[in-house]
């Protein structure tokens, strides 16, 4: 294992001695995470998932989980484990049950293992959409039921009060989730880029949830990031296997979980729109995307070559340079909701910059010739002697 993985180490020490110096009384600092809980959750779940992804990789065409290439809306050309995901989950899983009361997050981990497992099912036989929703609705209902996780709020989203869900608390949580789910399953269609832009969301729900006095939450999100750690070691570009839908709709599960559990805290410091902005990249694809498909008269989930993923390679960027962009994009909006909880922005500065961010990718959506010629442009210019060509591409 490269020691590459250690690198995250020293910020979990930062984070255990500035809150160890912020304490003011004994009691208080013996609530402080220490450091060799931070190390000890990222290292088991770091190396559970390494160990149980090499185990599987060499006998998942025994057992049938093998994505072969189409030759039409896949990219790669030779078939390839689709184990990833039951990896990553395994070792998140085997993690927090090591270092977090069981019985507090039990309906979490209940919820975890029924997406999982379906998505496995989904992978190795192709589960009907509906049958997926329905176990996607169960998953949502036992965080419901036994961790009392539901979307009450959005927020002061306009500056008019903040906006209550209601009666209507229960099928809008529904229907969030399986949103947010479905839209970080629609991102795995490069190597490394479902994997990249969740780790980045993992991170700063994490730090949202250390900001908002959240410890058993930041502890979640260094499970996951361990996880994520050992798969990408496999995933990013050239990859050796993928995550499979048992790993992006668990993913997607859980950051919709992070969603909700950081912003509905009675007293809490993070907004609804802050966690919005974590997803924005997603969400704001899957959306537009939608919505598309809907007004040519197609179904929304009409498979296609239309999300921002594709739209960048076809502009002649080469796949490892798509990767990176998209997942610098997810790190800055990520940035911006951390940055901004610690600066106290208002509910609606959030979300105005998230409908500054949406209605500007909705627009370019239509304007993608206009876009590629410009792009055509640029590469035949020089800037200080460098050839944007070589950049752009």
């Amino acid at each position: 294992m490269s020691p590459f993985y250690l690198i995250p180490v020293p910020l979990f020490a930062l984070l255990s001695f500035e809150a160890l110096f912020a304490k003011t009384t004994a009691e208080e600092a013996a609530l402080t995470i220490p450091f060799t809980q931070y190390t000890g959750i990222y290292l088991v779940a770091l190396a559970v998932s390494y160990v149980m992804i090499m185990f599987l990789s060499s006998h998942a065409g025994k057992l049938g989980f093998m994505d072969h290439p189409d030759g039409k809306r896949k990219i790669h050309t030779v078939a390839k484990p689709l184990i990833g995901g039951i990896g990553i989950i395994t070792g998140a899983l085997i993690a927090m049950l090591l270092f977090t009361p069981f019985w507090q997050n039990v309906g979490l981990i209940i919820a975890v293992l029924m997406i999982v497992v379906m998505g496995a099912i989904d992978d190795r036989h192709d589960v009907s959409f509906k049958i997926r929703f329905l176990v996607q609705t169960g998953a949502t209902v036992s965080i419901m039921y036994f961790g009392g996780t539901v979307l009450h709020s959005f927020g002061d989203l306009m500056g008019w009060g903040v906006i209550q869900t209601g009666f209507l608390a229960v099928p809008v949580t529904i229907f969030c989730i399986i949103g947010v789910i479905n839209a970080v399953n629609m991102t795995d269609g490069l190597d490394g880029l479902a994997g990249g832009t969740s780790l980045v969301a993992f991170i700063a729900f994490g730090m949202l949830a250390w900001l908002n006095n959240q410890p058993e939450l930041t502890f979640i999100s260094v499970a996951f990031v361990g996880g994520l750690a050992a798969f990408l070691r496999f995933n990013w570009y050239p990859s050796k296997l993928f995550m499979g839908d048992a790993g992006s709709m668990s993913l997607g599960f859980v950051l919709a979980f992070f969603a909700i559990e950081v912003t509905q805290k009675a007293g809490g410091a993070v907004s609804p729109a802050a966690a919005l902005l974590v997803l924005a990249l997603p969400v704001t694809d899957t959306i537009t995307v939608m919505v598309k498909r809907v007004l040519k008269g197609q179904s929304p989930f009409h498979p296609d070559k239309t999300h921002l993923h594709h739209i960048i390679k076809a502009m002649g960027f080469n796949h490892r340079k798509v990767v990176v962009v998209i997942i610098a994009a997810t790190a800055i909006s990520s940035s911006v909701a951390v940055l901004g909880t610690l600066m106290h922005f208002p509910d609606y500065l959030f979300f105005t910059i998230f409908l500054f961010c949406f209605t500007l990718y909705f627009a370019a959506s239509y304007k993608l010739r206009a876009i590629y010629r410009l792009l055509i442009r640029l590469r035949q210019q020089k800037v200080f002697n460098i050839e944007l060509g070589e950049v752009l591409r």
